[in-house]
């Protein structure tokens, strides 16, 4: 199958992976630094991806006037090819057609306006006009070629376009030398989570799923997927909140694309919480699912999140201690502050009377670090007592694309427990994880669906199995699951007789082999 390439005639058909390179190649051309290679890259990916499903008025076809009907492009055309591709971006808010969400209260946006076109070319996301601008005319015309003849989403399947940012951010950064801080979440683990919700969701109507530090939207969306699949729900609503400008706005897209009702939130769900009251202060949220980032430094944020916390409506589940002095965890990790963001609000949704469940992930040591008087200590005793855990899950390693640092999941239950199932997804006991169908960097390791159902049943069932799963109770500051499950001691006794009987045997045999041995010669 042959594919038109603008005036390069014709060539073999392009995987969609090609693109990138081809834009990578001309940025290196014009000097612009491989750290920022990303940003350009998934500009013109998000514009595609709205032309592609028919959401712009214009296309990135400049000999065939974008797109536009004549009497549309003499409003935009100018000297050059340039020229006229800025005048379309500058007025891009009024190019929009077929949009469903794309318009939501100006305080969930980066800026005043509603219409979230306007942030195709914003300071605070992509600022296609300087994009456009550092790229000499010729050049730009070989980049709208690439995005139109090579990049074509019109066949790309929509439940996949949330693994675009990934796919992209993983090839820019390996181009780059830069692997740090992109820890995706695969989709096995989105489905245990949200498996263990499904049967309370079931028998809804009409389901409202929030994620506070929501990236593209990938958990958000899975979420949505495996819902309308398994419980058969189609009324379906994803709130989340992003402070990055460039995810948020691709989360935005993405959701658009795949016909997802929402509303993302711009910025910092830690200092700015944009549904600390749920859903316009008067609903609540059915299921919430997170992954916050690991080891993030959040004392610049220090005062605000105090202060908040010293607030009557504070936005945090709040700690005192025996001399009512409010307790926060470490600076260097804010892991548990998002924690507590999301216990807060559970509480307020069991206040209305309506049950709301949660996954979290979190690193291993949150649930057992610092000492037994510590700050962190003090947090996790009064999160236990307050019955909201249900179940923690202690995973495998290696289940994440750039780092095979052990994770757990934490169920929350606005239906209060007196005691917590812990689980150990890495026994000799039983096989309760697999290899990953498509491994990839450090991801090794996945969850099968016949490895759901086996976890599902250990999480739920009132028994206890030996090295597998444990029931305690919430009067407690911290736990290691490992040790609390123990391990299975396979070690074989053998007594120092058997031992020495052994080895005299050895000696004997070596002995007979030596003697008889054609190569050993007595004369």
């Amino acid at each position: 199958m042959t594919q038109r390439i603008g005036l390069f005639g014709y060539m073999s058909k392009k995987e969609l992976k090609d693109y990138y390179w081809a834009y990578a190649d001309i940025l290196r051309d014009i000097g612009v630094n491989e750290s920022v290679y990303d940003q350009r890259i998934m500009a013109f990916m998000a514009l595609k991806l709205l032309i592609d499903n028919d959401k712009l008025k214009f296309n990135l076809e400049f000999r065939e006037h974008f797109g536009l009907s004549d009497a549309l492009y003499k409003k935009y055309e100018a000297k050059d090819t340039q020229s006229t591709f800025l005048n379309i971006i500058k007025d891009i808010e009024n190019l929009g057609q077929n949009l469903q969400f794309f318009t939501q209260e100006s305080h969930y946006n980066p800026d005043e306006s509603q219409n979230i076109l306007h942030y195709l070319n914003h300071f605070k996301t992509f600022e296609l006009e300087r994009y456009i601008l550092e790229l000499p005319n010729d050049y730009l015309e070989h980049v709208l070629d690439i995005y139109t003849y090579q990049a074509n989403f019109t066949e790309y399947p929509k439940e996949d376009y949330k693994d675009l940012y990934e796919k992209t951010i993983s090839r820019m950064k390996k181009l780059s030398g830069d692997l740090t801080g992109q820890h995706f979440t695969q989709k096995s683990i989105i489905h245990l989570m949200c498996e263990m919700s499904i049967e309370d969701i079931k028998c809804k109507n009409k389901l409202a799923i929030y994620d506070p530090t929501c990236g593209t939207g990938s958990m958000l969306m899975e979420s949505a997927y495996y819902f309308k699949q398994k419980a058969k729900i189609d009324d379906i609503e994803l709130y989340g909140q992003e402070m990055h400008g460039q995810t948020w706005l691709l989360a935005k897209i993405f959701l658009e694309i795949t016909g997802q009702k929402n509303i993302i939130a711009y910025g910092n769900t830690l200092t700015n919480p944009a549904f600390s009251d749920g859903i316009n202060g008067d609903e609540s949220f059915d299921f919430i699912i997170a992954n916050p980032p690991f080891g993030v430094d959040w004392k610049h944020s220090y005062d605000k999140v105090l202060a908040d916390m010293k607030s009557q409506q504070s936005h945090f589940f709040t700690v005192r201690d025996e001399k009512n002095k409010l307790v926060t965890p470490k600076k260097s990790d804010g892991q548990f502050l998002f924690m507590m963001h999301i216990i807060k609000l559970m509480l307020q949704e069991a206040r209305r009377g309506k049950r709301a469940k949660a996954g979290i992930i979190s690193s291993s040591t949150l649930i057992s670090t610092g000492s037994n008087t510590g700050s962190e200590a003090k947090i996790r005793k009064a999160i236990f007592g307050e019955g909201i855990v249900n179940a923690v899950l202690e995973q495998p390693n290696a289940m994440f694309t750039n780092t095979d640092i052990s994770s757990h999941i934490w169920f929350l239950d606005t239906q209060k427990s007196e005691n917590i199932k812990l689980l150990k997804a890495d026994t000799k006991e039983e096989t309760l994880f697999s290899p990953h169908p498509s491994p990839k960097d450090k991801m090794k390791n996945s969850y099968a669906s016949s490895d759901i159902k086996k976890l599902k049943k250990y999480l739920n069932t009132k028994r206890d199995y030996e090295y597998i799963s444990k029931t305690v109770d919430t009067n407690r500051c911290g736990i290691n699951i490992s040790n609390e499950i123990g391990f299975k001691d396979t070690s074989v006794d053998v007594s120092f007789d058997e031992l020495f009987g052994e080895f005299d045997e050895l000696m004997d045999d070596m002995c007979s082999l030596y003697k008889n041995s054609k190569l050993v010669s007595y004369e």
